[in-house]
């Protein structure tokens, strides 16, 4: 993943290493997309690669529609999940900084959106009044009541982006390469 170059990795409050600012970030700003030396592991090549790098990209990768492994780079693995994210992707070509962020503070994302991998569970951590306790992986259809916060979330951080300088583009379609209208 392309990140922001004033993401950084760090010390999380939530667990072990996050992602953090290393300056004030504002609402609105493209944070990650996928990079072109970010490579993308197709069925075959997830087949026949050591079992050691199939296991870190079942835990770190980015799963897409089409069932291959983005693998990320630049510390992108370290994004730590909040019920409350900083970061949403829902829908988007990249993730935009849903609230304004501030110097020092750890950037999360909704790992919920990761909605083509595999199922899972854990015990949240993250601390925010909107921390549901146990989170699990969404299915293709996302619950109409995460998708629509998400949607709303966005919505307001698109509006700001206009007035924001952008140093990672947002492009239509989703990190899967699909319409909006078929990601939603």
């Amino acid at each position: 993943m392309t990140l922001h170059s004033s993401l950084h990795p760090g010390v999380s409050g939530i667990h072990g290493s996050g992602v953090v600012a290393l300056t004030d970030i504002p609402l609105g700003t493209a944070l990650w997309a996928p990079c072109p030396r970010c490579r993308v592991m197709d069925g075959v090549s997830q087949r026949t690669a050591p079992p050691a790098v199939v296991d870190w990209l079942h835990e770190y990768g980015y799963r897409r529609a089409d069932a291959g492994l983005i693998t990320p780079c630049h510390g992108a693995h370290l994004f730590n999940h909040s019920c409350r994210p900083a970061v949403l992707d829902f829908g988007l070509s990249a993730g935009i900084a849903v609230v304004d962020i501030r110097r020092g503070q750890e950037v999360c994302c909704d790992y919920r959106t990761f909605r083509f991998d595999e199922p899972w569970s854990f015990a949240c951590s993250c601390g925010t009044p909107d921390c549901e306790g146990v989170v699990e992986s969404s299915p293709p259809r996302i619950p109409e009541r995460l998708a629509d916060g998400w949607r709303t979330r966005i919505a307001a951080a698109l509006e700001a982006a206009a007035g924001v300088p952008q140093e990672i583009m947002i492009r239509a379609g989703d990190v899967n390469g699909r319409s909006r209208r078929e990601s939603a």
